[in-house]
């Protein structure tokens, strides 16, 4: 359609439109001109269509014989050809700066199946790579679930009673107990009472052996269970860590020391705890999924006895204390070694949550106790492993903490 249609077709491919009808040299249409060329080329269109005109109008009049001869000569052809070949190419998309950015939408691919001997109703993709739409999960109240459950279970029942009625299956057995069969059974019990109360004590032992041997089937062994367990347990922290800093006066205790490692074990937690002996305080740090850190800092925070309290007896402060190595028996050749008491529980200890939030990825491969003796020691420690600010924190909420206590 004109040099609308023209400006869409390939530089190597151009097909420029024939001489029009009245006999002037087709080159573009006169709104494309205006539009797609630049003036050299519209001036040159222009007066190539002039003299078309003008040869058109002499041969009308019928001047003479030269005249149209003139008008021939100047209607050349080749050079109309030539013409219309640079207007096109002129005009052709690959001279637009905006044509790049035209966002074309892409075609909707369907999964293709292709059904198989042994699944003709295949609904899987043939490419394995290209995995099916996701089904939506429809998710129902407790409510909701009872009746589907109540649903599925009478419509059982009611296929048993069916193939009972129609004879596919035997009938099953009344259900005796020593409560109701003098009423089923009826004149068989009063005729011989023992027997009956015999069969229904077999019947009584039957079904509990039937239903423990149902229930040892089911039971998972010790490789299962913590199969079971470690699946529970499991949270993917690809895409987002959790992670939570806890301060703690004192982590000497091995009581806090045992509990916070288990813990962070079982629960696939990574990171650490680092006691500062200039501070006076140890970082927890944790990192894991949502879940694991939700009961980590219910541990922290509720129920560990920071304090001692009501773990044991409060004994002397002199039997609670651990002793001194230097007095070794052994030097003096008692020939008998010392003996470690228990430690003592620090009574002014505390724990606080510093900060819980979110990570991009796991900063530590595992979760292990360290010590340091100084505040810069300790943050180069933890500057290694791209969490420096952490320290920060800590510093500034015991000096907070500690001008709070002066006051």
């Amino acid at each position: 359609e004109g040099g609308a249609g023209a400006v869409l077709e390939q530089e190597e491919e151009v097909e420029c439109p024939p001489l029009w009808e009245d006999g002037s040299p087709g080159v573009m249409e006169w709104w494309d001109v205006e539009v797609l060329l630049p003036m050299k080329l519209r001036k040159e269109v222009v007066g190539l269509e002039g003299k078309a005109v003008l040869g058109k109008v002499r041969a009308q009049m019928a001047i003479n014989g030269e005249a149209e001869s003139e008008a021939k000569e100047e209607i050349n052809d080749d050079a109309a050809e030539k013409l219309r070949q640079t207007c096109h190419q002129a005009s052709s998309i690959s001279h637009c700066k905006t044509h790049t950015l035209i966002q074309h939408p892409p075609a909707i691919t369907t999964h293709t199946v292709t059904p198989t001997p042994s699944n003709p109703t295949s609904s899987l993709p043939t490419d394995p790579i290209k995995k099916p739409p996701r089904q939506a999960i429809l998710h129902l109240t407790k409510k909701e679930l009872k009746r589907q459950r109540s649903l599925r279970l009478r419509n059982r029942r009611e296929l048993l009673q069916d193939q009972q009625s129609a004879g596919l299956l035997p009938p099953p057995e009344p259900r005796l107990t020593l409560v109701n069969f003098m009423r089923v059974l009826g004149d068989q019990a009063v005729l011989d009472p023992s027997r009956m109360e015999s069969a229904v004590l077999d019947q009584i032992r039957k079904r509990k052996k039937t239903h423990d041997a149902m229930n040892a089937a089911r039971k998972l062994n010790k490789e299962q269970r913590s199969i079971k367990h470690a699946r529970k347990l499991w949270e993917d922290t690809e895409g987002e860590v959790s992670v939570a800093l806890f301060v703690v006066k004192d982590m000497g205790h091995p009581y806090h020391r045992t509990k916070v490692d288990t813990n962070a074990v079982q629960n696939s937690i990574t990171g650490g705890v680092l006691e500062c002996g200039n501070e006076g305080v140890s970082l927890v740090i944790t990192e894991g999924g949502p879940n694991a850190i939700r009961r980590f800092t219910r541990l922290m925070t509720v129920r560990m006895k920071w304090k001692g309290e009501t773990l044991d007896a409060d004994p002397e402060p002199e039997e609670m204390e651990v002793d001194d190595l230097a007095n070794d028996p052994l030097e003096d050749g008692e020939g008998e070694a010392p003996v470690k008491k228990p430690v003592r529980f620090n009574k002014q200890n505390w724990c606080h949550l510093l900060w819980s939030g979110m990570n991009s990825k796991r900063m530590f491969n595992s979760f292990m106790f360290q010590s340091c003796a100084t505040s810069d020691a300790a943050r180069k420690i933890l500057e290694a492993k791209g969490v420096a600010h952490f320290w920060d924190q800590v510093l500034v909420f015991h000096r907070q903490l500690r001008a709070d206590e002066g006051m």
